[in-house]
């Protein structure tokens, strides 16, 4: 074999098992997705109005602090449809997709509750404003964040409420069903060279339900009316389909776009990401995807985004006809991007220098295999940690707790969370008496440590 290509092998088998020691390997990406269906289930069966863990959290691609928390409520008994279906829905809108933009609609009430009409819901000349908003949809509980530390309401990002404090953000996105079978016909009906989504995918798909959510594209002719269509279940479901190297490419890409990209343009998100990575396992051979291969196939995304930035043009996966780019970058920072990423081209390997997290990784791999194995096992066992008390924190957490104490007070009555937070202090701050002798406080340094330890 060619040395170079035995170099190039060695490398790419580094990188995956970095990834694995980083918190992304497959057992930790199981176990976030476990948990947070989990939380998904029991507030499902709490709360009248139900919600869907999305992004990073319900893939179990982020580790707990990385990256903010999604969640999609869904209004019940509210339908948006096309005006060529039928509806039993006790509130039922008309999608009016003329002269919107792709994958945008606006929304007329056919068949309304007159209490939502008359005290939620605001007409401009007959279509639904998308100011639309019901407040914290959660709990009626005071927020708490896993450490105990209050969560306050912040400023709405697009169509998120976003609620957290210095080390979490919740983001609160409300929606409806969205019944538009024709645009789901164009996703199921595009021709494919490959394998994937295999007919399966595609026919577990095709009957899942969209979603509409309360914000307009930007530019668009009517900035106070329409609303968005995503696929947010068919998203998850077509990230659970991936590979355990189709998985690492997604994470390789995502960090060095956090690292390198997004602070160049706020627009380089996790999400445009996502879209590269469905675009580009679609359109090549499975075989092309394994750990030997992942430096690779991470030159060929990030390739795939240069010529999507040089046409200002990024298919959205799911719909097709909606550019995902469209008013999002500036002239000038498509200039700045395409200069870096020629940089990280040039550099292939050597990009990682750019990313903190995989260099550091690469290092401490290299340099203490042994040590830097244990580390990782300890932080895994902490993020299990905090998620199972997560879960505890959901199951005591009530609708109406009006004539129940306060939800702090409920879980220092529980036994498995008291032990999970001996447990996590005992991980944590190892040095608790050193610190107490040096009057340091011991519940921040313990946050902070917590943080540092799961971003």
């Amino acid at each position: 074999m060619d040395s170079k290509l035995l170099i190039k092998m060695e490398f790419c088998k580094r990188l995956s098992k970095c990834l694995d020691l980083l918190g992304y390997n497959q057992e930790m990406i199981d176990f976030r997705r476990e948990k947070n269906t989990q939380l998904d289930d029991i507030h499902n069966i709490t709360y009248p109005i139900p919600v869907i863990t999305s992004g990073g959290k319900a893939e179990g691609t982020a580790l707990y602090f990385e990256s903010d928390i999604d969640r999609l409520f869904i209004l019940k008994g509210m339908t948006c449809v096309n005006p060529s279906l039928s509806c039993s829905s006790h509130t039922v809108f008309h999608i009016d997709r003329l002269n919107c933009s792709p994958g945008y609609a606006r929304l007329k009430i056919v068949q309304a509750n007159s209490s939502l009409e008359q005290n939620q819901l605001k007409l401009e000349n007959g279509y639904v404003m998308n100011d639309f908003s019901i407040g914290n949809p959660n709990t009626t509980d005071p927020m708490f964040d896993v450490n105990g530390t209050i969560i306050t309401k912040q400023d709405r990002i697009g169509p998120a409420e976003r609620y957290g404090n210095d080390f979490i953000n919740y983001d609160f996105v409300v929606g409806m069903v969205c019944i538009c079978p024709d645009l789901i016909e164009k996703w199921i009906q595009r021709e494919r060279k490959y394998d994937w989504p295999d007919h399966n995918l595609v026919h577990q798909i095709s009957s899942l339900e969209g979603h509409i959510v309360a914000v307009s594209d930007k530019g668009s002719m009517y900035p106070l009316t329409e609303w968005r269509i995503c696929y947010t279940k068919a998203e998850i479901m077509l990230v659970y389909s991936f590979t355990e190297s189709q998985a690492k490419l997604y994470m390789l890409l995502k960090l060095m776009a956090k690292s390198v990209l997004k602070p160049l343009c706020p627009a380089m998100s996790s999400y445009i990401m996502k879209n590269i990575v469905f675009w580009e396992i679609e359109t090549n051979p499975s075989q092309h995807f394994s750990h030997a291969s992942l430096i690779d196939r991470l030159i060929d995304t990030i390739i795939f985004l240069k010529k999507a930035l040089e046409s200002d043009y990024l298919e959205s996966y799911m719909i097709s006809e909606r550019n995902l780019f469209q008013g999002r970058i500036t002239d000038m920072e498509r200039t700045i991007l395409l200069e870096k990423v020629d940089e990280l081209l040039k550099e292939r390997e050597n990009m990682f220098k750019h990313c903190t997290k995989i260099h550091r990784a690469m290092l401490k791999l290299k340099e203490s295999p042994g040590e830097y194995s244990q580390e990782a096992d300890k932080r895994d066992h902490i993020e299990k940690l905090v998620l199972n008390k997560n879960v505890i924190i959901k199951q005591t957490e009530t609708a109406d707790n009006s004539k129940e104490p306060p939800i702090q007070d409920r879980l220092k009555q529980n036994e498995k969370f008291i032990h999970y937070e001996k447990e996590l202090h005992r991980l944590v701050v190892p040095d608790e008496s050193e610190l107490l002798k040096s009057d340091h406080n011991l519940e921040e340094v313990y946050r902070h440590r917590l943080f540092d330890i799961l971003s």
